[in-house]
């Protein structure tokens, strides 16, 4: 006679989404029986199972995988620092954009939508090598190549989690630009013009990622920042109602260090 456990790594868990909680990023996790989770993204074992369920449910990933010989490996380290600091960074941004853009905006532009984007954007880098993500210098144009699809394993990992399709064309387009020199091509049936979400959560990604220190460089500050994103206002990457709602916003929230 012997006990039977349930089998907890067997349990069908899905990453359902994100919510910002008092200024703090939370991963949302559901369960087979409905339960709700949140979590910081420190607990890597529940983060592993549930991104083994998107690879299980997607073959489309392991297939973009195999097209740049990336052995499928989840590194929870990326996710945790996302957590811990970037998605959270990202997500303020993109808030107070969408703030002061609010008047202006076409009222089918959902904040909620901006906001869980803005948070989940990255994802997909929990499968690109560390020895790209981390390295100390410019990448090579095959290592460039492979940084590029991680917007688009965002997407595949998370279409098969029940999150919405606005938040997963957010996710995939974020380092779209708006005179479509980004990536990754549009696909036919979006629209010809880039979405105004799409530019809050792009720039919002671009001003959060100029402020934090890199490995391969230093922390920059507010006014660097705005400039070098000023010139890709003039460069037709941003739309300028877009940028200069974010120099309001830098104005009254970020502090110059």
């Amino acid at each position: 006679m012997f006990l039977v456990h349930p089998e907890k790594n067997k349990t069908d868990i899905k990453l359902f989404g994100a919510v910002q909680i008092s200024d703090t990023a939370f991963l949302v996790y559901k369960n087979s029986e409905g339960k709700v989770v949140l979590k910081t993204g420190r607990d890597e074992k529940l983060q592993k199972r549930a991104v083994k369920n998107m690879l299980a449910k997607n073959p489309a990933v392991k297939r973009l995988l195999n097209k740049y010989k990336i052995k499928p490996s989840i590194n929870t380290k990326t996710l945790k620092e996302l957590a811990g600091g970037h998605m959270n960074e990202t997500c303020n941004i993109a808030k107070g954009v969408y703030s002061i853009l609010a008047e202006n905006l076409n009222p089918e532009i959902d904040r909620a939508v901006v906001k869980e984007a803005s948070m989940l954007h990255d994802l997909g880098k929990i499968l690109i090598p560390s020895k790209i993500l981390n390295k100390p210098a410019k990448l090579n144009s095959k290592e460039r190549e492979i940084m590029n699809i991680h917007s688009t394993l965002g997407y595949e990992l998370l279409k098969s989690q029940g999150v919405k399709k606005e938040i997963l064309e957010l996710i995939k387009y974020h380092h779209q630009n708006l005179n479509k020199s980004g990536y990754p091509e549009f696909e036919e049936d979006l629209p010809q013009n880039l979405p105004i979400g799409m530019q809050i959560v792009s720039i919002a990604d671009k001003y959060s990622a100029l402020r934090e220190a890199r490995v391969y460089r230093r922390k920059l500050t507010r006014i660097e920042s705005l400039l070098i994103l000023y010139k890709e206002v003039r460069e037709g990457k941003i739309h300028r109602s877009v940028y200069e709602a974010l120099v309001k916003y830098a104005s009254l929230c970020d502090s110059d260090v």
